[in-house]
């Protein structure tokens, strides 16, 4: 079964292929888009496989920014196996704040209008 590292040296290849010049905080914003957009999917009863995906992408676009931050030096499978240890009790015990819930809704589709269009002189009545 491949390791973090195996994927980490697939996605570096991509990144190399595709001459990607995108900073570390481009590849994990694209990676929070789509987090934001597995959780409006998943919100809006969309099948698990779309929802799955959209997640797995996320994590293309997190092993991304790890590589662009560090080519070489990090060993990411043994960082995840000290992460799994320093959880083993945890659980999620609060809820996002207002800001990451109103990020959230205003990333999903489709978009509240929050401005509408004003009259013109010319176009009343």
């Amino acid at each position: 079964m491949p390791s973090l590292e195996d994927y980490k040296a697939r996605v570096q290849q991509i990144i190399k292929k595709n001459k990607w010049s995108k900073t570390p905080n481009v590849t994990l914003l694209e990676a929070a888009k789509k987090i934001i957009d597995a959780t409006d999917k998943w919100r809006r009863c969309h099948k698990t496989e779309e929802v799955t995906k959209s997640i797995m992408e996320s994590v293309f676009f997190l092993l991304a920014t790890c590589a662009k931050l560090e080519e070489n030096s990090s060993d990411l499978d043994a960082m995840l196996t000290e992460i799994c240890k320093e959880k083993k009790n945890y659980s999620v015990s609060e809820v996002p704040d207002d800001i990451i819930w109103s990020f959230i809704i205003y990333a999903s589709e489709p978009h509240v209008p929050y401005r509408t269009p004003r009259q013109t002189l010319s176009s009343r009545p």
